[in-house]
């Protein structure tokens, strides 16, 4: 009977042995896990000018959305993005797929561009995936020498091009991308920088530091007025923790065009603001007055980065947000710390 047994137990570690995987799968799974969700660099904006950095290292606010397609038309890993470029008033969508490489011992990233495609039908793809359903991969652009390659770095992965692989002419002049992302399980960071192939000089405006989205969280907020020149109640409002807002009317007499809402941010300290110690990153909810063009802070509460949920009484105003919803709160005799960044995902 023992050696019977000892004998299924050499077929079944000799089965488990058989089914060792490439390393690169593991990276595959890992990278494909991480990169769907919602990312913006508001903090990194918000320091920029807080910090006086130059004009000509600052930052553009760019908030990005990244959904699997949920069929293999485009692959088994494959996703649409949708970036929103906040100063210049632009949606840039495209669609990305991630290979393993055993050549290169990488994760290859195909980047898929709509070139002389009308994007605009696709801007609701993120939460309706069906529109994508005229596309196929013939429809799109993919340049070889312009793919990712992606390894490991510390707490996370590194992709980049190949050097002065993805070389084209622009303006009368040859140049060549060097763009490149990093992903890990706070954010995406993505830089697109263009210099001349014969000295390596930049010709674009990309800032040289890269630009860092964190991983949004989102909520559902409510927001409910009573009193002299306030009224209305405003529920299931959707908004991400990474400057994410909603304004109501509310005017007076003073002041027609006036407005009140509510922004949420997750700061993310770029420097220290108190003499010595450490400052604490937080989450903070700001009630907002909006009238005129401009923006005026009327109050604010914080909490630890983790809460998953925040709300301000000022009786005239109350307001919340929540991860999840009051109504869909289970009860709990008692409640483990949230995680890190919980949320559900997009």
């Amino acid at each position: 009977m023992i050696i019977r047994l000892c004998a299924v137990l050499v077929l079944i570690s000799a089965a488990a042995a058989a089914q060792d995987q490439h390393p690169l799968q593991r990276d595959l799974q890992i990278i494909t896990h991480l990169f769907p969700g919602s990312y913006d660099n508001n903090e990194q904006v918000y320091f920029n000018s807080r910090l006086d950095i130059p004009d000509d290292l600052r930052h553009e606010r760019v908030s990005s959305e990244v959904r699997r397609i949920p069929n293999d038309r485009f692959g088994e890993h494959a996703f649409f993005i949708l970036d929103y470029l906040y100063e210049q008033d632009r949606w840039h969508p495209r669609i990305y797929t991630f290979h393993m490489d055993k050549e290169e011992n990488a994760i290859r990233m195909k980047l898929h561009m709509l070139i002389g495609i009308d994007g605009e039908p696709y801007r609701n793809a993120i939460e309706d995936m069906s529109l994508l359903n005229n596309l196929s991969p013939d429809d799109l652009t993919n340049l070889p020498e312009c793919d990712l390659f992606w390894k490991p770095i510390i707490h996370g992965y590194h992709g980049v091009m190949k050097e002065k692989a993805c070389v084209y002419e622009e303006g009368g002049e040859t140049v060549y991308a060097d763009y490149q992302m990093m992903l890990d399980d706070r954010a995406l960071w993505k830089g697109d920088v263009v210099r001349r192939v014969s000295d390596d000089v930049q010709v674009n405006s990309e800032p040289e530091v890269l630009h860092k989205q964190l991983r949004a969280r989102w909520f559902t907020c409510n927001m409910g007025f009573s009193g002299e020149g306030t009224s209305g109640n405003f529920g299931g409002i959707r908004m991400h923790d990474q400057g994410g807002e909603y304004f109501v009317p509310q005017p007076t007499e003073e002041k027609p065009d006036r407005q009140i809402g509510i922004r949420l941010r997750n700061v993310d300290w770029a420097m220290n603001n108190v003499a010595k110690g450490f400052t604490n990153d937080v989450f903070v909810m700001y009630v907002v007055e909006r009238s005129g063009g401009k923006d005026r802070n009327l109050t604010y509460s914080w909490g630890a980065p983790e809460e998953t949920s925040v709300g301000i009484n000022l009786i005239w105003m109350i307001t919340s947000c929540y991860i999840t919803p009051t109504s869909q709160t289970q009860p709990y005799l008692r409640r483990p710390p949230a995680g890190p960044w919980q949320s559900p995902p997009p």
